[in-house]
């Protein structure tokens, strides 16, 4: 502490640079996370500028989720790291504070999810079919290919969910060379034609009722392979939990350590000063009796 004399402090200092060190590293992380998302933004807008028409588009618009969550990262680390440098109780409140309510809610979150399980997955399906089949081709289409191609699906719920993509449905009205297909990250050998280069065709006509193709596709949903993959790995997500987690609870608990001790060391120091000013009131009275007696 600044206002201590040398090795006259409560403040422990392994306490302090854990801080420091624990805060600066997610302040960069946040930074980063914010610097990428405007860049993907930036990017994306440029390429293929495509107006946001509901909340969902904001909500799943990945540039947008970096760029909040490393805003809301950096604001409260670096009111954490200030705070643990400059021993502030104000700052160092503000961030054990905001980490606790991340924390709850996040508790709250995970327990609403499993006790409605159930239309919790409905309520999602219903989402991304909005935002990732109906819009692909439009906006989306890089990460719905992507969980397509890594989980070995085609569709929300199952293939057919690519009815509702206006290039893909398979009504008589539809003009698009796409009709009754599905895209080409459903195929299980999208390259078949030429090695290395997606034929954007291998799903043709597998919408149609009558088809005999099915064979060429995934037929399951991304969704309940989502869930099975999540499911088949439950150790390493509850790994991934606690990683998430314990930085959280630790935060919390040493920045409410460090503001008591800082907060302690005043009060120590406000009681030395009291009482030093009473030995030197003391002092003073009994140096002017004896001055007294001396003059008679």
């Amino acid at each position: 502490m600044g206002f201590c004399p040398k090795g006259d402090t409560l403040v422990n200092p392994i306490v302090k640079y854990i801080l420091l060190v624990g805060t600066f590293i997610h302040w960069i992380c946040g930074a980063g996370m914010v610097a990428l998302g405007i860049w993907a933004f930036t990017e994306k807008n440029r390429l293929f500028y495509q107006p946001n028409e509901n909340v969902y588009d904001i909500i799943f618009d990945m540039s947008i989720i970096l760029m909040a969550f490393g805003g809301i990262m950096f604001i409260i680390t670096i009111c954490g790291f200030i705070g643990a440098l400059r021993e502030n109780t104000c700052l160092l409140r503000i961030f054990y504070y905001s980490l606790a309510v991340i924390f709850l809610l996040e508790i709250a979150g995970g327990v609403l999810v499993f006790v409605f399980k159930g239309k919790a997955v409905d309520l999602l399906s219903d989402v991304l079919k909005d935002v990732y089949v109906k819009e692909y081709h439009d906006d989306e289409e890089a990460i719905m290919d992507y969980f397509q191609e890594t989980f070995l699906c085609c569709g929300i719920d199952d293939y057919n969910d690519w009815n509702m993509n206006p290039y893909f449905n398979c009504t008589a009205k539809n003009p698009s060379p796409l009709r009754c297909a599905v895209p080409y990250s459903c195929c299980k050998d999208p390259d078949e034609l030429q090695p290395g280069l997606n034929n954007i065709l291998c799903g043709a006509e597998t919408l149609n009722t009558t088809t005999t193709r099915l064979a060429k596709i995934y037929t399951g949903g991304c969704v309940p392979a989502v869930i099975n993959f999540l499911n088949a790995n439950m150790p390493i997500i509850g790994a991934i939990v606690i990683a998430i987690g314990l930085p959280q609870l630790l935060g919390i608990c040493l920045g409410r350590m460090f503001v008591g001790q800082i907060e302690g060391q005043w009060d120590h120091y406000s009681r030395e000063r009291q009482r030093s000013a009473r030995i030197k009131a003391a002092q003073g009275r009994g140096g002017g009796g004896q001055h007294d007696r001396t003059r008679y």
